[in-house]
């Protein structure tokens, strides 16, 4: 087998299949009335695998290079091991469609498995040694082993011309030379960067924190390792049980070294300080509600220190503000809130909104699954997976869920959709919040229609928080049912509830997304995840699909029906 096969993605094309008892049979143009191929039994038709259809997928979908980036239904064999799922990729069954380069292998990012037995295998693309930065792939797993479904996008017949000639920390100081005061607080490391062009560079990325002229900057930086000219930046600032809590005492956060300030209480303490003492029990419940809902012990599922710091202020480049609240990763991985502004009528004191602690929080869970890149889609879905959680957890408390269990039922009030509204100040009217997530264009800015979406390159990181309105309405949707707020599409949604739709998101977040995923992959992702949590062709399913289509996020799909036996 070599790599210049022709790939089964460069024949695909649609047609429908009906399965029986592990055959298949071919239906040529089989529509929704048809009588199911001489079938009598009332088997779910749903098969849109065109080339992929023999290998056992019902669904696929390929990006713009022919490759796949979505695939889902059953192949025959079974997998035992992280290895067996890349070697499929490198060599086995799927090699021909993915057309990796000879020098590119696959490596474990994580093999976790739910409490349904499924498997989820995320990997990374590595060439000649060196990670390709963006490019992963999940391998979703049944309980029996078989390959259920692959999501996300590695790069094909990767050539690479370029070739080191500065160490690494030789590249990011003149990195940093460019941008300000500042160092790399982890070890550079070589790696393949793939530009907007498709241009594949050679780079070491590393994290790093410098003061610039718009303030304090956290960041990974990708630097040419050619000749250190910057070639990307990824802010790591994602803004709006063992704790500590600590008082910063309105010093001013610039390069991470006033981290964390003065203790004020840990874990089983108490405190006088009202900030203090709001964000112990605010990070105890975002706790609880992980660890009841999925079994999650800390954002990174390893009992990670909850550390706290209140009464910050926020370097701005022209001065420091108490407007802000942050979860800052790795190394510092704790978070940070604000005060406020003065009289509040901007924010007040950022503790105030429980809801604002889960959102940050949630940026933690993320960055440790999914590590959604805080850039364009990707960003946006990091920043709507924060308000998703942030409303499901307030939800969660209201209704009773405590460290005791869950509650059983979810009660869901006029604030639900409402994010940071303890926190929102004078100057936002009646608005009374920082974001509506079943009318996000209500505020001014954000944006609940896909093709109208802040595009890459624009303002906000490519519009990480105006463009997460699209997914927080697709799962208000979701939950609730309804159509678009503004009538943009004429859809209608059946709503399947809060505590499936979190569960859905929740699922597609932490195993199923990678760290490029857009809003087009997000959608595959959460359709498996309710086939994989509530069944294949179910009301689920089908909720998630319309509520990506009522916020028109491209994809392609059909209703599944039981074909009518002949008579």
């Amino acid at each position: 087998m070599t790599h210049r096969r022709q790939s089964l993605s460069h024949r695909f094309g649609r047609h429908h299949t009906g399965r029986r008892t592990g055959t298949l049979v071919a239906c040529a143009a089989l529509s929704l009335l048809a009588a199911g191929c001489g079938q009598t039994e009332e088997l779910l038709v749903h098969e849109q695998g065109g080339a992929f259809a023999p290998l056992g997928f019902g669904e696929a979908q390929v990006a713009g290079d022919g490759t796949p980036s979505f695939l889902s239904g059953q192949m025959a064999d079974r997998i035992d091991s992280a290895d067996g799922a890349a070697a499929l990729l490198t060599h086995g069954a799927l090699a021909s469609s993915y057309r990796l380069a000879p020098e590119t292998s696959l490596a474990v990012v994580s093999d976790r498995r739910d409490d349904l037995g499924n498997r989820f295998i995320k990997l990374q693309q590595v060439h000649a040694g060196m990670p390709v930065v963006g490019r992963q792939v999940v391998v979703q797993l049944g309980s029996d082993g078989k390959v259920e479904s692959l999501l996300g996008h590695l790069e094909p017949e990767l050539v690479v011309r370029e070739a080191a000639a500065l160490s690494g920390s030789e590249a990011i100081a003149k990195g940093l030379a460019a941008r300000g005061r500042g160092q790399a607080v982890t070890t550079p490391v070589l790696s393949v960067f793939v530009d907007g062009v498709g241009v594949p560079r050679v780079v070491y990325q590393a994290r790093v924190d410098y003061q610039s002229a718009t303030g304090r900057q956290f960041a990974n930086l990708y630097v040419s390792a050619v000749d250190g000219q910057v070639i990307a930046e990824r802010s790591l600032i994602y803004t709006a049980l063992n704790r500590e809590i600590y008082d910063l005492k309105k010093v001013c956060l610039k390069d991470g070294t006033e981290l964390p300030g003065t203790l004020l209480n840990k874990e089983g303490g108490t405190t006088t300080d009202m900030s203090g003492l709001r964000a112990y029990k605010h990070s105890g419940n975002v706790y609880w509600f992980y660890n009841q809902m999925w079994g999650r012990d800390s954002y990174d599922g390893k009992g990670a220190l909850l550390m706290s710091s209140v009464h910050a202020t926020f370097d701005t480049g022209m001065g420091c503000s108490g407007e802000n609240a942050a979860w800052i990763p790795d190394p510092f991985n704790q978070m940070v809130y604000g005060d406020g502004g003065p009289f509040g009528l901007t924010l007040k004191d950022l503790t105030l909104g429980f809801d604002v602690a889960a959102h940050e929080m949630t940026h933690a869970v993320t960055s440790s699954t999914s590590n959604l890149e805080y850039l364009d889609e990707s960003g946006a879905l990091n920043e709507a997976m924060s308000d998703i959680m942030g409303a499901a957890a307030e939800v969660w408390v209201g209704s009773g869920g405590s460290s005791g269990g869950n509650p059983a039922t979810w009660t869901v009030t006029a604030n639900t959709w409402k994010i940071g509204e303890e926190v929102a100040g004078l100057l936002f009217g009646s608005l009374g919040a920082l974001r509506l997530m079943d009318n996000p264009t209500k505020d001014g800015m954000s944006k609940d229609y896909y093709p109208e979406r802040n595009m890459p390159g624009s303002a906000d990181n490519g519009g990480v928080h105006t463009n997460s309105g699209i997914g927080n309405l697709a799962y208000y949707l979701l939950a609730v049912g309804g159509k678009h707020p503004r009538a943009k599409t004429a859809f209608e949604v059946k709503g399947i509830g809060l505590e499936k739709s979190t569960r859905i998101f929740h699922l597609a977040n932490t195993e199923m997304f990678t760290d490029k995923s857009t809003f087009k992959d997000a959608r595959y992702a959460t359709a498996k995840a309710a086939e994989l949590l509530y069944g294949r062709c179910g009301a689920e399913w089908q909720a998630v699909h319309r509520a990506w289509d009522t916020v028109a996020v491209p994809g392609d799909w059909s209703l599944c029906v039981r074909p009518r036996p002949r008579f």
